[in-house]
């Protein structure tokens, strides 16, 4: 049996409010979505808990870039990572033009992407 609650602890007031079906089916979505038990323990912590994060929703388009970020910053990484073998495994390895071209391409890369996130962080603030 569950130990009694002191008079402070206890909900005793009542709160009732009328929904449409659309409505109480998206909060026990969303309920389910963030993992409580019930519609009571959600309805609390929605009006009571401060939230420390935010939910964002972004478009299509905003997807498109960022993967093609993620792509072009993993292609910037394997040019470092094989420029960075040969001057490990060489000691005698000298840059060649190849190489700068190389590091001169990453840069216009990298700065293009923070070029875009700027932009689009700019939208989210």
């Amino acid at each position: 049996m569950r130990p009694k609650k002191d008079d402070k602890q206890q909900l005793s007031v009542h709160v009732i409010i009328r929904l449409k079906t659309t409505e109480k089916d998206e909060i026990v979505k969303r309920m389910n979505e963030e993992r409580f038990i019930t519609i009571t323990d959600y309805v609390r912590s929605r009006l009571f808990i401060k939230r420390l994060s935010k939910r964002i929703t972004v478009s299509d388009e905003y997807i498109r870039i960022f993967r093609t970020l993620d792509f072009n910053l993993t292609k910037i990484g394997n040019n470092l990572n094989q420029i960075a073998h040969k001057l490990n495994a060489y000691n005698t390895y000298m840059l060649t033009e190849q190489d700068k071209l190389a590091f001169e391409s990453c840069f216009k890369q990298l700065k293009s992407c923070f070029e875009i996130l700027d932009k689009y962080l700019h939208l989210i603030n």
